[in-house]
């Protein structure tokens, strides 16, 4: 499982987001499920926006989701420093927790999460 929580839509967490999506496809077998939660006091504002990126990167099983508070559910303690937090985990053990302040998320990042898949899909 992967859950992506970010405070900010970019190019970045887009590219992402359609690498991981191609990375269901491939992993069918194996029961990959990644999801992307978009934290924000104003939900209303981004709505739509979430919902067009969906419909322009043809995101169509890899769900986009917003949460009422940019803080994040309370339970997950998120850093509130990070702009983009992925976790990755197989069965109840988290494999890997990484945050990412403002602007840090790069292509390079975003190829090395990618590669991390490995450690829950194994």
């Amino acid at each position: 499982m992967v859950a992506i929580f970010t405070r900010k839509l970019d190019d970045n967490l887009v590219s992402l987001t359609k690498k991981l999506q191609a990375k269901l496809y491939e992993n069918s077998s194996k029961q990959l499920r990644c999801f992307v939660v978009f934290l924000t006091d104003e939900p209303a504002k981004f709505e739509e926006e979430l919902a067009a990126i969906a419909v322009k990167h043809r995101l169509r099983t890899l769900p986009l989701t917003i949460f009422t508070g940019s803080k994040g559910p309370a339970e997950i303690k998120l850093s509130p420093q990070a702009e983009n937090t992925v976790l990755m985990w197989k069965g109840l053990q988290v494999k890997s927790n990484n945050a990412f302040e403002a602007g840090k998320m790069d292509a390079n990042a975003v190829e090395n999460l990618v590669l991390g898949l490995n450690a829950i899909l194994e």
